[in-house]
Order: C-alpha cells, then sequence, then structure tokens
C-alpha cells in the first residue's frame, strides 16, 4: 500500500472499470447492441481457436 491508501489492486479495479466505461459506450449503452457485440466477439474468438470452457455441474440446492 503507498502512501494514498492505493494498492496494486486498486489500479486494477479501476483499469477493469474503465474498460467495461469503454465497451458500454461503444456499444451506444444499448444492452441489445452489447448483447450483439458479446455474441460478435466470441464467435471471432472460437474461430481464431479459443476454446470455450465447459459449464460447471450444476449443484442441487435442496441437497444442502
Amino acid at each position: 500500500m503507498n502512501d494514498e491508501g492505493w494498492t496494486e489492486a486498486d489500479d486494477i479495479v479501476e483499469e477493469t472499470r474503465e474498460a467495461r466505461r469503454r465497451l458500454w459506450e461503444r456499444c451506444d449503452n444499448d444492452p441489445k447492441k452489447y448483447m450483439a457485440y458479446m455474441k460478435e466477439l466470441h464467435q471471432q474468438l472460437l474461430q481464431a481457436g479459443w476454446v470455450e470452457a465447459p459449464p460447471r455441474p450444476r449443484q442441487d440446492k435442496s441437497a444442502a
């Protein structure tokens, strides 16, 4: 932690928030445009050779 109480983790969080703000603005703050962009990006990554992680197994909440 530095003198101002700011940590490296704070820098990472702020960088992530800024990236999210830019992405949201890129999509004109429209959830439908955002989802369309995410789907397009997903397809581009798959075509580039990225592999999807399998979904987590569902846990039965009644057994808890």
